[in-house]
């Protein structure tokens, strides 16, 4: 388990090796897209199944 810190963003994860679970969490403000990373950590974690959920924080202006 652990967590990177980027300038506006971070990444979390939490692992469960005994279990074969990771669960990562993916923040990120201005114009970078989270979604770009979800295939890098599949193939890391070598994932057999992927679930992914999005939560939007925060006001967005439009």
């Amino acid at each position: 388990s652990g967590v990177v810190v980027l300038a506006e963003s971070h990444i979390s994860i939490h692992t469960w090796p005994e279990r074969n679970f990771a669960a990562v969490d993916i923040f990120m403000c201005g114009a970078c897209d989270p979604h770009l990373a979800i295939p890098v950590m599949q193939r890391l974690f070598q994932a057999k199944r992927l679930e992914v959920n999005e939560e939007r924080r925060g006001r967005v202006a439009a």
